[in-house]
């Protein structure tokens, strides 16, 4: 079978492609199923490289049959968009470890479009769509390849053009075309990176400060912001089973009604929140928020919660008020009292909670006698707690470890208000977040995971009590990656990130700037949805009527696809490569106009060179030599070998630095 005359360039190209894919969705894949692709790029590209044949059909498919295997055995049927998508990958892989002619390699380089697709459906960011646009330059380059006889770089050339030609109308649809619903969606990936749990015990939130993915971005109005400190409330937890807090039945019950807007007077802050996708549909908030999204739901207690697309990024205002304050009722009174089956475990905290309320007398003042035990006894923040299991954690917490982070203190402090028949539920969320001085906006991470009790004061409501604050004030300013006091231990508990090396202020300038252009591109590009789109029409065409902004897209498109017409057929100068013994020639030409031998139009060239080795008779024989050579190449024909090039150059530069003028 003959060898496609590109195999080489084509096989690179791909190869190189399916490597950076894979490099991308190696954090949704499992390490071992990622290994496997990675070995496939590898294998393809080093026997392109050494010339090696490939792999028979026989040993290729067998492999095939044991790499499928392992893909079920790895992924499973749990997440079926990255299932379809690593069969995707480790099918084209395996086509492209066999592909022979030029139908396969059209077969290969058609499928790459769909693989380089894929890494959108877990990663939106600015450096994600930088890489794969490459990535189609070089695609398209390598189904140029397959139908010409073009140069890898000519190619690549060529295909860069189209995209650039092709970006101003991509931006103008943006811009313009109408944002319509999706007729249908296909379910979205498992997205387990960002997102709480609907379940918290003492050590969920501490795995979450391993991660540094973004959760959310909160843009605080200059003119009527939220007061630090930032509690971000998402959940609710409700329930407790006597090891885990929960969410019960008959607050999703609550939940799935939805609640009026009652006073907006009542609203005392407002901010714009950009979250990143998750795989639950709670949404951040301050206190008792309110957002008129259409995309976002409202609780009763003052949670958002997202409608639907949970695997796109969702941008949605809101204002917040203080959490509400109403009687309870005997149902909620009950459900944030209860403590099921507890009566036999934690005795001393029970204990505890009962003497400090008896010496107090009062809910208000049992609040502030347990601040001052926290406060007082010897109680440590850390990110890395020592493990506790059993049926009496709170005990071992509050008597022998008095070490934890927030999710022990929350678990604790909650358990206690119960006990002595105080309300009290605990909330999980973030804290804080890093402020970005340029655009005067929050980040906020996984590391930012928080945990926290609402306690019910008679007449006064919900009221916020974190221990976590008391023991550790300083988590209460910022992010918990600018706690000085635990950045060693922040640091090594994290992941491999730029924020390891935050000290220095070159990488932390870095992570800043690269963040910063993130935030960009979210809020101008992947932000830019059809209530931003509706603004920016106004702006622009103020209030007219639609048909004249339908005429005016409709032009604009007509125009575009002229303007591009004209551009493919528009006569083009063809470029003329210049003969190398003629640039030598112009040279000499201009250095003896330098020195005070001019050229006239009625001189042919051998008849100046020969003028030339008179005028010049110290080095004639230099002048005589390029005639020779000129008549040899340009008038006989002969072939303008390496060693006539050479023998070009050295005449050249021997006539323009030795040679002088006769007198």
């Amino acid at each position: 079978m003959q060898k496609h005359h590109n195999e080489k360039s084509i096989n690179i190209s791909l190869s190189i492609i399916y490597g950076i894919v894979v490099l991308f969705l190696m954090s949704e894949l499992t390490p071992v199923f990622s290994a496997l692709l990675a070995i496939l790029c590898v294998w393809n590209f080093t026997i392109t490289i050494m010339n090696k044949p490939k792999p028979s059909t026989l040993y290729a498919n067998i492999l095939a049959g044991f790499s499928l295997v392992l893909l079920l055995y790895e992924i499973g049927f749990g997440d079926t968009v990255t299932l379809f998508v690593a069969m995707l990958i480790l099918s084209s892989l395996f086509k492209l470890l066999q592909a022979k002619t030029k139908k396969n390699y059209q077969t290969i380089v058609l499928l790459s479009f769909f693989s380089l697709s894929t890494v959108y459906l877990f990663s939106q960011s600015i450096m994600a769509t930088l890489s794969v646009s490459a990535l189609y330059v070089f695609n398209f380059a390598a189904l140029a390849l397959i139908e010409s006889k073009h140069s890898l770089k000519i190619a690549s050339k060529q295909s860069g053009k189209m995209l650039l030609l092709a970006l101003p109308v991509a931006v103008f649809l943006l811009l313009f075309l109408p944002k319509l619903p999706a007729f249908w969606q296909l379910p979205g990936p498992k997205l387990a990176k960002t997102g709480l749990s609907e379940s918290v015990n003492p050590f969920d939130i501490a795995k979450l400060s391993r991660s540094d993915e973004l959760v959310f971005r909160a843009k605080l109005s200059k003119n009527n912001p939220p007061a630090p400190p930032y509690y971000w409330r998402a959940i609710i937890h409700d329930k407790f089973d006597g090891h885990t807090w929960l969410v019960s039945d008959f607050l999703k019950s609550q939940q799935r009604i939805k609640k009026p807007v009652s006073n907006t007077g009542q609203f005392n802050s407002q901010y714009t929140i950009i979250a990143e996708p998750s795989s639950q549909p709670w949404l951040y908030g301050i206190g008792q928020a309110y957002s008129p999204n259409s995309d976002v739901k409202n609780t009763e207690q003052g949670l958002l919660i997202r409608k639907r697309y949970l695997s796109n990024n969702i941008n949605y205002d809101v204002k917040s008020s203080p959490l509400n304050a109403p009687q309870l009722d005997r149902i909620n009174h009950y459900q944030n009292l209860t403590l099921a089956n507890s009566e036999q475990y934690n005795v001393q905290s029970q204990q505890l909670a009962l003497s400090l309320y008896e010496k107090n007398n009062s809910d208000s003042a049992f609040v502030t006698a347990l601040t001052e035990h926290f406060l007082n006894k010897g109680f440590a923040y850390t990110l890395t707690p020592e493990p506790m299991t059993g049926n009496n954690t709170i005990d071992e917490f509050m008597f022998n470890n008095k070490r934890g982070f927030c999710g022990h203190y929350a678990s604790a402090a909650a358990f206690m208000f119960r006990t002595v028949g105080i309300p009290a539920r605990v909330v999980s969320g973030y804290l804080g977040g890093e402020l970005n001085k340029q655009d005067e906006y929050l980040s906020v991470y996984q590391y930012d995971a928080h945990a926290w009790v609402e306690v019910y004061i008679k007449d006064k409501g919900w009221q916020i009590f974190d221990a976590t604050a008391v023991v550790s004030p300083e988590r209460l300013n910022g992010s918990l990656s600018q706690m000085q006091s635990l950045n060693n231990e922040f640091t090594n508990n994290l992941d491999f990130s730029l924020l390891r090396f935050n000290q220095i202020p070159g990488f932390n300038w870095l992570r800043l700037n690269l963040e910063n252009l993130d935030y960009k591109w979210t809020n101008w590009v992947l932000g830019f949805d059809q209530q931003k789109q509706s603004s920016f029409l106004k702006r622009l065409f103020g209030n007219s009527q639609l048909w004249k902004i339908s005429l005016f897209v409709i032009l604009s498109i007509v125009i575009i696809f002229i303007s591009y017409f004209v551009y493919l057929n528009w006569p083009k100068k063809t470029k003329i490569d210049e003969h190398l013994l003629v640039k030598h020639y112009k040279e000499i030409q201009l250095w003896c106009a330098k020195n005070g031998f001019d050229h006239t139009a009625s001189q042919t060239p051998l008849h100046y060179l020969n003028l030339a080795s008179e005028h010049f008779a110290e080095k004639g024989s230099l002048f005589l030599q390029f005639a020779q050579l000129y008549s040899d190449v340009r008038y006989k024909g002969d072939e303008f070998t390496q060693q006539r090039k050479k023998h070009s150059y050295d005449l050249v530069k021997s006539i323009k630095t030795k040679a002088k003028r006769s007198l």
